[in-house]
């Protein structure tokens, strides 16, 4: 067979695989009028990408960075725990089995020195980089709490999910201890939970200062 015919054929199979895969528009509309006459409903499937991922806010680490609210070491421990984040939560989880990750896991998972550990994520707590919810029966029982803490990464820094849809009590925790706000480090995006809203999100500081002083 020459070059000529070979290509001709290869042409020729490509675009018969093309109309076997090819959908006839006209029949799918006509069969989702009947879906419809009957009360059901066609739609495009949408492929999943399953890639984990996790964003940072970029204007409020910007201003985080120039705030100098951090030192670099701090710096350091909170992006190195962005693959840690878990989808929906931003809790802090061993990806491999979803459970919560206490300091001295974390202090594994990065290579580093628990004591040294502990105490950068003490001050990315008091700095408001992280929260953590403790068992406050717990507390009130034994001065001091005796279970794991789970801890979680501020959403308006760093945030694995739809920041439409941020979780509620996430939000009522980081709204009720807001130390960045409390230290006048003003970020451009801050989080609101509305009384009637499931989930809280992301507004302009303007706007957030409206639902404060409206609140």
């Amino acid at each position: 067979m020459s070059d000529h015919k070979a290509l001709n054929k290869a042409e020729y199979n490509a675009k018969t695989r093309d109309r076997q895969h090819d959908i006839n528009l006209t029949a799918v509309s006509q069969e989702e009028a009947k879906a419809n006459e009957q009360g059901y409903g066609l739609y495009k499937l949408k492929q999943k990408n399953s890639a984990l991922f996790c964003q940072v806010i970029q204007e409020n680490l910007d201003m985080v960075i120039r705030s100098k609210v951090l030192m670099n070491s701090e710096i350091g421990l909170l992006l190195s725990l962005m693959p840690l984040v878990q989808l929906h939560s931003n809790a802090i989880v061993n990806r491999e089995n979803n459970e919560f990750m206490s300091i001295a896991n974390i202090a594994r998972y990065l290579d580093r020195e628990r004591t040294s550990t502990s105490k950068l994520v003490s001050k990315l707590l008091k700095k408001g980089m992280l929260f953590e919810f403790a068992n406050v029966q717990e507390i009130k029982e034994h001065k001091r709490s005796v279970s794991q803490r789970p801890l979680f990464m501020n959403p308006e820094i760093i945030y694995s999910g739809d920041r439409n849809r941020i979780n509620a009590t996430l939000s009522r925790l980081v709204m009720e201890f807001d130390r960045l706000e409390r230290k006048k480090v003003y970020l451009p995006w801050k989080l609101w939970l509305k009384n009637d809203s499931e989930f809280g999100r992301l507004y302009r500081h303007k706007t957030y200062l409206k639902f404060k002083k409206n609140q």
